[in-house]
């Protein structure tokens, strides 16, 4: 069905776009409204973007890679040993290929979105932060609701402890708004905003997040920020990191105790053990990879496979290392994960992205640091971002967990909007 270019049409992309403008409010709430508002978003695209006549699918690079993917998982699903249950998983994935691509549509059809969607975010945003902040002081956020950790913080997200990794997606996300609004921000303000929010991610006691925003606010700076700027900022940094684990014990036990427990500990034989935590879910993905190297054990599987581990491979572990994990929903990295349930192929895949996007990184900073060409701002603070969510070498969360894929597309739909080429006229 084609929706002509009339109220109609006007009324659906208004509709869209209002969700898309409470999305990041959505995300806060949790995966029901996060999921019901993509798919709704996504529906629209479907039944709207022909009027577009510049906008073809055909020729979206984005879309023939991503249709590519999509199509392995499906294969991997109907290979595996448990196919109803992968296919629940890989079937609906597409959702998130067209979120993209709506994302895409609204931005470049409706001129007034940036402003709005922007005015929205820093309303999220600021609402976390005020919460945020109020718990740590307090003990409890504006609800009343207090965390079952003291060295973390939960905010509205509540049980779930993942203010820090919420706020380190939506870093890149208001870097980019921010500059596609250049006419409404004060660069002062911007500059406390987002030394508030690192600070608050920090605080959450997050050291994934922590570190991955850390990488993004490196690569961003290269770019955008005076050597001066990049000093005065690194300095209030430093000062409030050193006061804050200085007087205050809970945060100290988690970046400074907590984090050596977990990266460096000595087995029962003296041996030196890195990442402990993870190290019997990182050999348990290895194991099923092994056992499934072309292609995976199948979408979502892992916590189904890992209980199958080389009988020998766990005597081993645990006789060095008694108190290892082997089983879990995932193996806390994306890319062991990938190896995992869709073997060398899916990989292979994702990985040759995540490079490609680190070389229109380096490329960029090669045109505009030796050729002299102007920089595009708004490319570097989505690029970097994209990069920072892919990044291989930390723990992660489940690669294809609906929460976290809202915010993955969610910054890729605006990278095919500020990168200009993706659909072609």
């Amino acid at each position: 069905m084609i929706i002509k270019k009339d109220n109609i049409y006007h009324n659906l992309l208004f509709i869209s776009s209002l969700l898309l403008f409470l999305f990041p409010a959505a995300q806060v709430s949790g995966p029901f409204l996060t999921d019901f508002f993509l798919i709704i978003i996504s529906i629209i695209f479907l039944l709207i973007y022909n009027n577009d006549k510049e906008f073809n699918l055909s020729e979206s690079n984005f879309f023939k890679l991503f249709i590519t993917f999509y199509i392995f998982l499906i294969i991997t699903s109907v290979l595996s040993d448990n196919v109803l249950f992968s296919l629940k998983s890989s079937i609906p994935y597409i959702r998130f290929g067209i979120f993209s691509l709506a994302i895409f549509f609204i931005l470049k059809n409706n001129n007034n979105f940036s402003k709005y969607f922007y005015i929205f975010l820093i309303i999220t945003i600021a609402l976390l932060l005020f919460d945020g902040y109020f718990q740590f002081i307090t003990g409890k956020n504006i609800l009343g609701f207090q965390t079952n950790r003291p060295d973390r913080l939960g905010s509205f997200f509540l049980d779930e402890l993942i203010l820090g990794s919420y706020l380190s997606k939506m870093l890149p996300i208001f870097c980019t708004f921010t500059l596609l609004n250049k006419k409404f921000y004060n660069e002062t303000y911007v500059f406390l905003f987002i030394l508030l929010i690192y600070i608050l991610i920090f605080l959450s006691g997050e050291r994934s997040a922590f570190f991955l925003a850390t990488i993004y606010l490196i690569m961003i700076s290269i770019f955008l920020v005076s050597f001066k700027k990049i000093l005065i900022f690194s300095s209030l940094v430093i000062i409030c990191f050193g006061i804050l684990i200085n007087s205050n014990e809970n945060i100290k036990s988690r970046y400074i105790d907590q984090m050596l427990d977990h990266t460096f500990i000595k087995n029962n034989d003296d041996q030196i053990i890195i990442m402990p935590d993870h190290l019997g879910l990182f050999i348990s993905a290895i194991d099923i990879f092994q056992n499934n190297v072309i292609h995976g054990s199948g979408v979502k599987t892992f916590r189904i496979n890992c209980k199958y581990v080389d009988k020998n491979k766990i005597d081993n572990l645990k006789k060095h290392f008694p108190s290892a994990k082997l089983c879990s929903t995932h193996p806390h990295n994306y890319y062991l994960q990938l190896l995992a349930e869709t073997g060398i192929f899916g990989f292979l895949f994702v990985l040759t992205i995540f490079f490609k996007l680190f070389y229109n990184y380096f490329n960029h900073m090669y045109q505009t640091k030796i050729n002299r060409k102007k920089t595009n701002k708004s490319y570097i603070c989505i690029l970097s971002g994209l990069i920072v969510m892919m990044w291989p070498l930390t723990t992660s969360g489940n690669f294809f967990n609906n929460w976290i894929c809202s915010g993955l597309f969610l910054t890729i739909g605006v990278y095919l909007f500020i990168s200009k080429n993706e659909i072609k006229s």
